[in-house]
């Protein structure tokens, strides 16, 4: 019985042990991205299908401070799933994009740099995730009248710019509509917050927003250090311990009484 009531006492102490997990106090936040949503120009980026019409969306500010960032904190962006691109023609992409900006201030869809108050990444981070005018484009490609380099299309109601050069400056339809400071975000990316940084806008990476489908995740984790992991309990194991060990010293007792 004692050696019964010894490992019984031991393991207590080691489920108790175990009761305190390692908790890295850095992460931030888990959001929710609608895949409707921008922080770049549109043009008549609407979509009737089945009885149901979208409009494209504004993205919301995201304030560093209510996470718990500030300027100069490295930070992971991290992913997850996947949106549709097009209810007409299926096809699913992951990848998003950001920009971070010293305010909340986003200005109507007319505007190609809506994000008025834009902070680009330091030089090391930019050299890896900047989208640049050369390589991307993400506007609506659809316009309510003929322009060069447009065809109509019915099924949806509207001209599409067509042609082999988005980047044409000439064109009048399918522009670009990046601007400095934007930059990709791939599964796993890591960078800095700019040190005046104060918000944070985000959105799929896409050329027409009112035809998706579907949500991202995306967690955001401070980058900590060893001091970032505290050791703290976790309330129902720690009840368990406590009934163990008071069943233990119960049963002592009675063999105790026993003798």
């Amino acid at each position: 019985m004692k050696k019964f009531l010894g490992a019984l006492m031991v393991s207590s102490l080691v489920v108790g042990l175990g009761a305190f997990s390692t908790v890295n106090k850095a992460q931030a936040a888990s959001l929710t991205i609608d895949s409707t949503d921008t922080f770049l120009k549109t043009y008549d980026d609407t979509t009737s299908y089945q009885g149901v019409n979208t409009v494209a969306g504004n993205t919301k500010a995201i304030s560093l401070a209510d996470l718990g960032l500030t300027g100069g904190d490295s930070i992971s962006l991290n992913i997850f799933g996947t949106f549709n691109t097009s209810v007409w023609s299926p096809g699913e992409r992951s990848d998003m994009i950001g920009v971070f900006s010293t305010s909340d201030q986003l200005l109507d869809t007319s505007y190609e740099k809506r994000v008025v108050d834009d902070v680009a990444l330091n030089q090391q981070d930019a050299n890896q995730y900047s989208y640049t005018q050369n390589t991307w484009t993400s506007n609506t490609l659809f316009d309510s009248t003929a322009s060069p380099g447009s065809t109509f299309d019915s099924g949806k109601n509207a001209y599409m710019c067509s042609g082999a050069n988005l980047s044409d400056p000439n064109r009048t339809c399918g522009q670009q509509t990046l601007f400095d400071g934007v930059f990709g975000i791939f599964g796993k990316t890591t960078l800095t917050i700019p040190t005046t940084a104060k918000f944070l806008f985000l959105a799929v990476n896409d050329i027409f927003y009112s035809d998706n489908a579907g949500k991202m995740l995306v967690d955001i984790d401070k980058i900590g250090t060893v001091d970032n992991q505290v050791s703290v309990p976790e309330p129902n194991a720690v009840l368990g311990v406590l009934a163990t060990i008071a069943l233990a010293l119960k049963m002592k007792r009675k063999q105790q009484a026993a003798k």
